[in-house]
């Protein structure tokens, strides 16, 4: 504290040993000095602002990124559950399933071959090969949708198409159609 009051005595008497002009200019000099240093001193504020601001920004998107993610998991993690619920339930009978389903659409559906049961990781796989002719492509896809919507986890595999020279309108289909069940 007396350090400061020296100094500022030291000034005094400085400043009153100047010329009028010279106090003029020397508080001119001081008052484009102090400008600066404040000018200095709002433009490292405004820069720390901003880069708070740009931060917070990161930070928000960040978040948001992750809300998406959480949901994302939430929904896939929903599907895993729904998917072992119904590869946990009743084994469906997939030549029975498939006739019936053929059957409601008004497709004849004669030519049933089983597959060979198959066993990879936990699974059990059991498929039906299915031969339909003379068959409209509206028609078979509504079949299609309908056996892949139906219980358990039926998924038709392969569809192979062949054209029908008698009538254009109309094909034969080779399908592969498979079920899963968790083993044991």
């Amino acid at each position: 504290m007396e350090l400061l009051r020296r100094l500022w005595s030291s000034a005094e008497s400085f400043f009153a040993r100047l010329a009028p002009r010279e106090r003029v200019m020397v508080s001119a000099a001081l008052a484009s000095i102090a400008l600066f240093v404040l000018f200095l001193a709002s433009t490292g504020v405004s820069r720390a602002i901003a880069a708070r601001e740009r931060r917070v920004e990161s930070k928000t998107e960040m978040l948001s990124q992750l809300g998406k993610l959480t949901q994302g998991y939430r929904q896939a993690r929903a599907e895993r559950q729904n998917l072992e619920a119904r590869l946990r339930g009743p084994p469906v009978q997939l030549m029975s399933f498939v006739s019936h389903a053929g059957s409601q659409m008004g497709v004849e559906v004669n030519d049933l071959r089983p597959g060979t049961p198959t066993s990879a990781g936990g699974l059990e796989e059991d498929s039906v090969e299915v031969s339909l002719v003379r068959i409209d492509v509206a028609k078979l896809a509504r079949l299609l949708d309908t056996l892949e919507r139906g219980p358990g986890v039926v998924k038709v595999r392969k569809v192979r198409l062949s054209t029908r020279v008698d009538d254009p309108n109309l094909v034969d289909a080779t399908l592969q159609v498979s079920t899963w069940q968790i083993k044991g």
